[in-house]
């Protein structure tokens, strides 16, 4: 038998991995092997079914939560409300209906929409972020999809459209009225009204942050995915070129490049796994910061 003229050919006989072997031979070969590895398990890793939802719950025990509008229980017929890094979530349509104002869901930009007489109210989709008539507020937990329906942050929703929200702890139940039918306590005990009331889950509001705008908080794409021990993450959308912008990942900060078309996209596959990211832009001494939550896929 002729022994192989070089290793190569000889390894090509001895394990039939010719194919990884030309590519491997080359000068950036390792690098292409590498860079085909990772391409094929980014795309396994999201081209599969979305996860359902129920890792959102795993912080919820809010089955018992109760929702009283003008003493009036609120119906849930599916998606009960949920608890959540202490805020109650509740799906957005039964509390539309019975409160009132019009939604609309963009599916493009996953926005849910809310309208009542002057006031808009915008909420993406596992961003921590809201808009109130253009004004930019810093949420505690972001919208997110559970069981196929959208759930808010109550109180917010509630207080940004001009109802008074209370918490009955006993009855485990959130109250909400209308501003003006609210009793207006004697001026005496107004004072230790005010002091002792009791707290709501999530009765710290939110405060609007001043903040610049250098990208639109609707148009990022957040996908993650978990595959063979790997976490996988993709972060893109638009942005002014010449902007600065960073990716936070649990400890780790990654520089992001925005293409001179406005584009921008962060790709990363490591033994890092998290959940939600922040994204940080800044131009000079003017910076954004945008926090939000992967959309889960398997």
């Amino acid at each position: 038998m002729n022994e192989p003229s070089n290793g190569r050919n000889f390894l090509n006989r001895r394990t039939g991995c010719s194919r990884l072997l030309n590519e491997l031979y080359e000068g950036n070969g390792v690098k292409r092997v590498m860079m085909k590895k990772k391409a094929t398990a980014l795309i396994l890793g999201l081209s599969l079914v979305p996860m359902a939802a129920s890792f959102s719950m795993s912080a919820s025990a809010a089955s018992a939560i109760q929702v009283e509008y003008n003493q009036t229980k609120i119906v849930f017929p599916d998606q009960k409300p949920i608890l959540q890094k202490n805020r109650t979530l509740v799906p957005i349509r039964p509390i539309a209906e019975s409160l009132g104002f019009e939604v609309d869901w963009n599916e493009a930009n996953r926005t849910v929409i809310i309208k009542k007489g002057s006031d808009q109210v915008r909420l993406v989709v596992s961003q921590k972020l809201a808009r109130k008539n253009g004004e930019t507020i810093q949420l505690d937990v972001p919208t997110q999809i559970v069981n196929r329906r959208t759930m808010v942050p109550l109180r917010f929703i509630a207080e940004a459209l001009q109802y008074d929200v209370n918490w009955d702890q006993e009855a485990q139940t959130v109250l909400i009225a209308d501003a003006s039918s609210a009793a207006t306590p004697p001026e005496n005990m107004a004072a230790t009204a005010q002091t002792t009331q009791p707290e709501q889950p999530g009765a710290a509001i939110e405060q609007p942050k001043e903040e610049v705008m250098f990208i639109d908080p609707e148009e990022i794409t957040a996908n993650s995915a978990n595959l063979m021990g790997l976490g996988i993450y993709i972060i893109k959308g638009k942005a002014e070129p010449g902007l600065e912008m960073s990716v936070q990942l649990a400890d780790k900060t990654y520089d992001v490049k925005v293409a001179s078309d406005g584009t921008y996209k962060f790709e990363l596959m490591d033994k890092i796994f998290a959940d939600e990211y922040t994204l940080t832009v800044s131009n000079g001494d003017q910076e954004q910061i945008i926090e939000g939550e992967f959309t889960k896929r398997n």
